[in-house]
């Protein structure tokens, strides 16, 4: 089973490269840390808390708010911290994947224009290029 695993994550396409598995557990280890940081400005629960980031982090727009002037502030600059987080997170994970099935579509195009070969509008002399058409 670890064999399989490893594989996977081996793999040039797999999204679980060993950054995007980084910028993953960074990612649920700040939403763990800002869990608990709710938790202590504001004296909810954990379960109060966790259910307050996790719902900040995704942009759902949370239930309640924050009664105290440091946990409108930590959760005003969390709000967008983890966007950005969340962004990267997906970018170092899917990136590798996007970027490899961008150049297949670019290597296709190529192809087929090789092999449709490049041809000319007939009233374009040689050598010129024809003014795009609106």
């Amino acid at each position: 089973m670890f064999r399989l695993l490893r594989s996977v994550r081996r793999h040039p396409l797999s999204p679980f490269s060993k950054r995007g598995l980084q910028a993953l557990a960074l990612f649920f280890g700040s939403i763990v840390m800002a869990t608990f940081i709710m938790h202590l400005l504001e004296g909810w629960s954990l379960v109060d808390s966790f259910y307050y980031i996790t719902m900040l982090t995704t942009g759902e727009g949370p239930s309640n708010s924050p009664a105290t002037l440091a946990g409108k502030l930590f959760a005003s600059f969390y709000s967008i911290y983890s966007v950005a987080m969340l962004l990267t997170t997906a970018t170092l994970m899917f990136g590798p994947m996007m970027g490899y099935t961008f150049r297949r579509g670019v290597e296709f195009f190529e192809k087929e224009k090789m092999r449709l070969g490049t041809h000319q509008h007939p009233s374009t002399p040689q050598g010129q290029q024809r003014p795009s058409e609106n």
